[in-house]
């Protein structure tokens, strides 16, 4: 990232903080926008620039792959799952230090329509880049099979977060790939026959 998106993420980032910690304070129908510009330290001009409403402040800047890495990931020469591993390390390991904030913003989410749905939008729009950096990997794939892993990985990785999240699992990179492992064996099911109860 160059400098100038950087201090931008850090920016969205401050404001999402802010916006999340008044919210746990107040209750989210008690937060206006003047009032997490004014947490954040910012002018309420300035958070318009970078959220349109208080809850997508609260969601925060998309949690896209990071480029650079996912670059990487495209050229790869390592096995799929090996190159997979160090995206989501790459993705993951910026979220480690916002453990507490982004357990909060969950918990928001679960009683507040609008969040969820942004939340839910935000797994949706990493899902379809997932499919263009598979498709770009690996163009001659059945773009079927392409969408399925991709759902997959996600949902592999939003298992992850939830555990992390939850306090289930400590580490989060470590569920993440332990989830991952598991698309196959899980995939494998499809050929077991019923069992004496089914």
């Amino acid at each position: 990232m160059n400098p100038q998106t950087i201090r931008r993420y850090r920016t969205a980032k401050k404001i999402q903080s802010a916006a999340v910690a008044l919210a746990v304070q107040e209750g989210l129908a008690n937060v206006t926008t003047e009032a997490i510009a004014r947490e954040a330290g910012i002018s309420t001009r300035t958070f318009f620039n970078y959220y349109p409403y208080k809850e997508a402040a609260l969601a925060g800047p998309p949690p896209d792959y990071p480029a650079d890495a996912a670059e990487r990931f495209v050229h790869g020469k390592a096995t799929l799952i090996e190159d997979l591993d160090r995206l989501m390390e790459a993705h993951l390991s910026r979220f480690l230090t916002e453990r507490e904030m982004l357990a909060q913003m969950f918990r928001l989410a679960e009683t507040d329509a609008k969040l969820d749905a942004l939340r839910n939008n935000a797994v949706l729009s990493r899902r379809a880049q997932m499919r263009e950096l598979l498709t770009r990997r690996i163009p001659d794939a059945d773009p079927q099979v392409v969408e399925i892993l991709a759902a997959a990985i996600i949902a592999a990785t939003n298992a992850a977060t939830k555990q992390w999240l939850s306090g289930e699992r400590d580490d989060f990179i470590a569920a993440a790939r332990e989830n991952l492992g598991l698309i196959l064996p899980a995939a494998q099911m499809l050929h077991r026959p019923a069992g004496p109860d089914a």
